[in-house]
């Protein structure tokens, strides 16, 4: 299997396949990270913390992330850099070192994209629930050709959903869109009964 070189970028949350992803950038090795990636038409993934945190020395990270590409960047006066990336493929992190100026660079593996899934019969409550949610912001969300598709119905869920970051990135790792859409409406099933039982 080949492995290929890109910059890490250890956040507190996790980005999903298709997922977009808003950052404010105004650390050196970040803001470097970004105009090389401009200039090199290369993406950068993003991980999940496991220890540390997101400013000064660089974060512990779970090795399983998602490729991200910048698609529009603005910077203010001050010089913050407003971006958003939307995350493409899943990658593996399996070895990383330290730059100088703290920003990881790691040799990571493509993982391979889920096979295309439809939805089951008793998961269309969930369907019905992101159609409900993202119509709101997107009338023509509705008619988005990716409802059909078990995958990216269960990211853009797990994306809304208040789930704890250990929850998000496990949901990440999973590989059969299925047992995703299983947990999460597991997840959603538990919200209800913990709401009924405390009123």
């Amino acid at each position: 299997l080949q492995t290929f070189t890109l910059p890490v970028f250890p956040l507190g949350s996790v980005l999903y396949p298709g997922g977009l992803l808003p950052l404010r950038i105004f650390e050196p090795r970040y803001l470097a990270m970004v105009r090389e990636g401009l200039r090199e038409q290369r993406g950068f993934a993003v991980c999940l913390i496991s220890e540390g945190r997101e400013t000064g020395q660089a974060a512990r990270f779970h090795p399983i992330g998602t490729l991200a590409r910048i698609q529009d960047h603005d910077q203010d006066a001050a010089g913050m850099l407003h971006t958003t990336v939307r995350g493409e493929q899943r990658v593996q992190v399996l070895a990383s070192t330290v730059r100088a100026d703290q920003l990881v660079m790691g040799q990571a593996l493509h993982l391979e994209p889920e096979p295309a899934t439809g939805i089951a019969e008793r998961h269309r409550p969930l369907l019905d629930l992101l159609r409900q949610a993202m119509e709101e912001y997107d009338p023509d969300f509705g008619r988005a050709e990716e409802l059909m598709d078990a995958s990216w119905v269960g990211f853009r869920l797990a994306e809304l959903l208040p789930l704890p970051p250990a929850r998000r990135q496990w949901l990440l790792e999973l590989t059969n869109p299925t047992l995703r859409l299983e947990a999460l409406a597991q997840f959603i099933e538990d919200l209800r009964t913990g709401d009924e039982m405390s009123r």
